[in-house]
C-alpha cells in the first residue's frame, strides 16, 4: 500500500470520527446536508481504496467531482441558512430561494477567477473538473470570510457548530487554493506531489479540527445582533417595528434551537 492510500485511510478514520460524532450528539438533525455530505467523503474515499474507480477514467471522475461539488453548494446554503434562522420569520417567504441564487450568482463570478489557477496542460475535461474544484473552494472561502466579519453582528462565535463546519472549510479551501496557484508555476515533477500532500495533511487537520470542536458540547445560542436584524428585515420590508422589537428581545427556547 502507498502512501497515498495510507492517507486516505486515516482520513476515511477521522470522516467516520465526525460522522459519529454527528449522529451521537444528534447534529444530523441541525446539519442534515453536512451530515450527509461528511457520509459521502467516506463512501467517496472507500472507493479510492477498495475498487479504484478513479482508475476507470476522467470522465467518472468528472461526474463524481460535479456531485461532490453539489453537495458542497448545499452546505454552505445550509450554513447561509442556519445563520439568518433567528429572523427567518421576519424575512420574505420566499427568502429560502434568495440563498441558493445567491450562490449561483456568486458561482457565475468566481468562475472565470477560478481559472486562473488552473495548470496549463490540462485536457478539456480537466480543464472543467479542477475550475469547478477550485469555484467551489473560492465560494467555501467567501462564506467563512464573510461569517468571520460578520460574527459580531451574526453573534456567533468559534465554539458555535456553524462556524466550526465554516472555518474548517474554509481552511482546507484557502490551502489547497494555495497549492493550486502554486502548481500554475511549477513544472511536473517529484515536487509536484509534494504539494498535493500538503493539502492532504491539511484535509486531516480540518479533519482533526471538526473532531475536537464537535466533541464538545456547543453553548446556548446567543441573540442576533439588533443591527442585523434590522439589517435582513430591511431586505423583506414586510415587518412592523413592533415585531421586529419582539423577535429582538424573546430568547428562543432551547428545545427549538437547533444545536448539537
Amino acid at each position: 500500500m502507498n502512501h497515498e492510500a495510507e492517507l486516505v485511510l486515516v482520513g476515511m478514520a477521522a470522516e467516520c470520527c465526525v460522522f459519529l460524532l454527528l449522529l451521537m450528539r444528534r447534529g444530523w438533525k441541525a446539519v442534515p446536508i453536512f451530515t450527509l455530505y461528511t457520509l459521502w467523503t467516506i463512501v467517496s474515499d472507500a472507493s479510492f481504496v477498495f475498487t479504484r474507480v478513479y482508475s476507470s477514467g476522467l470522465k467518472n471522475y468528472l461526474v463524481e467531482m460535479a456531485l461532490d461539488s453539489t453537495l458542497q453548494l448545499l452546505v454552505l446554503a445550509e450554513l447561509v441558512r442556519l445563520i439568518v434562522q433567528p429572523v427567518r420569520t421576519s424575512l420574505p417567504k420566499k427568502y429560502a430561494l434568495v440563498v441558493p441564487l445567491l450562490l449561483i450568482i456568486l458561482g457565475a463570478i468566481c468562475w472565470p477567477l477560478a481559472g486562473f489557477s488552473v495548470p496549463h496542460g490540462l485536457s478539456s475535461q480537466g480543464y472543467l473538473l479542477v475550475t469547478l474544484q477550485q469555484t467551489v473552494a473560492l465560494l467555501r472561502v467567501l462564506i467563512f470570510l464573510t461569517m468571520v466579519a460578520f460574527s459580531q453582528f451574526f453573534s456567533i462565535g468559534w465554539r458555535d457548530r456553524v462556524l466550526q463546519i465554516a472555518s474548517g472549510l474554509g481552511f482546507y479551501s484557502i490551502l489547497s487554493l494555495i497549492v493550486s496557484v502554486l502548481h500554475t508555476h511549477q513544472a511536473v515533477g517529484p515536487q509536484y506531489h509534494w504539494l498535493d500532500l500538503v493539502t492532504s495533511f491539511g484535509y486531516l487537520g480540518t479533519l482533526a479540527y471538526w473532531v475536537v470542536s464537535f466533541a464538545q458540547k456547543e453553548p446556548e445560542a446567543r441573540k442576533i445582533s439588533p443591527q442585523m436584524v434590522r439589517f435582513l428585515v430591511s431586505i423583506g420590508g414586510t415587518v412592523q417595528a413592533e415585531r421586529l422589537a419582539l423577535e429582538t428581545a424573546v430568547k428562543k427556547k432551547p428545545g427549538n434551537q437547533n444545536h448539537f
